[in-house]
C-alpha cells in the first residue's frame, strides 16, 4: 500500500474505503461488511471508526471475543491506519442480526 496521509489533502478517503473494502473480503466469512468512518477521536487527533458486521456465527458468545480480536490485528496489520493513512484506529463490532434489526445499510 502507498503511504498516504489523507488528512493532509494528499489522498481521497476513497482510496481508503477501498483498502477497507478489500480487508473485508479477506475476513470473510465472519466479516460481513467493514464501514470505515474517518474522523477525529475525542481529543482530536485524525481518527478511523471501523464498524464491523460480523456473520451471526461469528458473534457467537464462544466466538466472539477471538473473532473481534483477530479481526482488529488483521485490520491494522492490512491497512496500516496509523503508518500509512495517519489516523487512528478505533473499533465497534456489531452482528449481522443486530445490523438488520437495527435497519441500517452494510457495505460490502
Amino acid at each position: 500500500m502507498k503511504s498516504c496521509r489523507w488528512f493532509k489533502g494528499v489522498c481521497p478517503p476513497i482510496q481508503f474505503k477501498a483498502a477497507t473494502a478489500r480487508a473485508a473480503r479477506r475476513l470473510a466469512p465472519d466479516v460481513v461488511s467493514i464501514i470505515p468512518t474517518l474522523g477525529n477521536d475525542w481529543s482530536g487527533e485524525p481518527a478511523v471508526f471501523f464498524m464491523v458486521i460480523l456473520s451471526d456465527v461469528a458473534s457467537s458468545r464462544e466466538r466472539l471475543l477471538s473473532v473481534t480480536d483477530r479481526v482488529s490485528k488483521a485490520i491494522v496489520g492490512e491497512l496500516e491506519p496509523l503508518e500509512e493513512w495517519g489516523v487512528l484506529p478505533y473499533f465497534n463490532f456489531r452482528s449481522q442480526s443486530e445490523q438488520a434489526k437495527l435497519n441500517e445499510p452494510t457495505l460490502a
